[in-house]
């Protein structure tokens, strides 16, 4: 994921109301100043703590979800995009882009206790517990690199056929990833290192957000020509082809009402329903804020959509509210 332009103001809340029949009623209720620098990427949400990390450039600020006020920060960050958490080993990974590593800290005092290799232009990163591996996502490098946490060394580097963008896992120890710069989707077996499986998706340009409906084994792929494929996580076909908002930069599913999203930086949350594994519904385009034009005019980060719908994700998996002042939270 490239980094977004904003600076000063980073959005902790979407509320929902109305029926699934019809578009949800998502919209920005609280703002927490957090400051520079710009260029902003991913956001984290960890359900345990209720803590949000916040990545922008050369610091990771990270905000209590419950007080809305910030907890602390990580400084010296080559390049800030994503954040991992693995909670057993109180650790949490944040990654240079600049430098092509990983910073490790401790998730209590947030102080840096250790820095390992990654690759180049190192971007998403993502978790996955079933295998106990942390995979970091390495665009300019066409790779990406697999992490022992407990051990904290780079386990491999796996060569892929292009950028890579966002991962997702499907519970069961293999991950995809989305290849933006070759219109592809590939799956990787974290256990042996090995890609398993590729498919081409032409019909998606440079697919950038990535998330999964793990029981009905569907991904959903979003594209930068404007619309969201749904593609069968077997066998790679297409099962559906729906509209979304112009610049997506970022995906996410609810498991519990069936939905799935895409944040747009022209300004928009497209919203898809999932009727059954065969049978989607575009339920219309959300309002929030265009990215550009809010950092010209206000320098306001009126809605950073793009990166908390990962919050969206967590919350609704986790099948609760954090707090009703600063979460992502269902009101009817």
């Amino acid at each position: 994921m490239r980094n977004l332009q904003s600076v000063a103001m980073a959005t902790l809340i979407l509320a929902a109301t109305g029926a699934q029949a019809t578009p949800p009623d998502y919209h920005v209720v609280k703002q927490v100043s957090l400051g520079l620098p710009d260029k902003w990427d991913f956001v984290h949400f960890d359900v345990d703590t209720a803590r949000v990390y916040a990545t922008h450039s050369s610091e990771i600020t990270v905000v209590d979800a419950k007080s809305c006020a910030v907890a602390g920060r990580i400084p010296n960050i080559a390049g800030a995009h994503d954040v991992a958490i693995v909670p057993a080993l109180g650790r949490g990974y944040a990654d240079n882009g600049h430098t092509g590593s990983v910073t490790v800290f401790d998730l209590s005092t947030l102080k840096t206790v250790g820095q390992i290799p990654a690759d180049n232009d190192a971007d998403a990163m993502l978790y996955d517990p079933e295998s106990g591996k942390l995979a970091v996502a390495n665009g300019d490098a066409h790779s990406v690199s697999i992490i022992g946490p407990k051990a904290g060394t780079r386990l491999a580097n796996v060569a892929l056929p292009g950028s890579p963008e966002m991962m997702a896992a499907n519970g069961a120890g293999k991950i995809y990833i989305n290849i933006a710069s070759a219109n592809e989707i590939v799956r990787l077996d974290l256990v042996t290192t090995k890609i398993d499986a590729s498919w081409k998706i032409p019909a998606c340009e440079s697919p950038h957000g990535l998330a999964m409906d793990r029981a009905t084994r569907r991904l959903f792929v979003s594209c930068h020509n404007a619309k969201m494929l749904v593609v069968n996580a077997e066998n790679g076909k297409v099962v559906a082809d729906l509209p979304i908002g112009n610049g997506t930069d970022s995906a996410a599913f609810d498991p519990e009402r069936k939905l799935a999203f895409s944040a747009n930086k022209d300004g928009t949350l497209s919203v898809i329903e999932e009727k059954s594994a065969d049978s989607f519904v575009a339920l219309g385009d959300v309002p929030t804020a265009p990215a550009p034009a809010t950092w010209q005019k206000t320098r306001k980060l009126a809605a950073s959509i793009w990166s908390l719908l990962t919050s969206l994700e967590l919350c609704r998996r986790a099948n609760r509210a954090v707090t009703p002042n600063c979460s992502l939270r269902r009101v009817a």
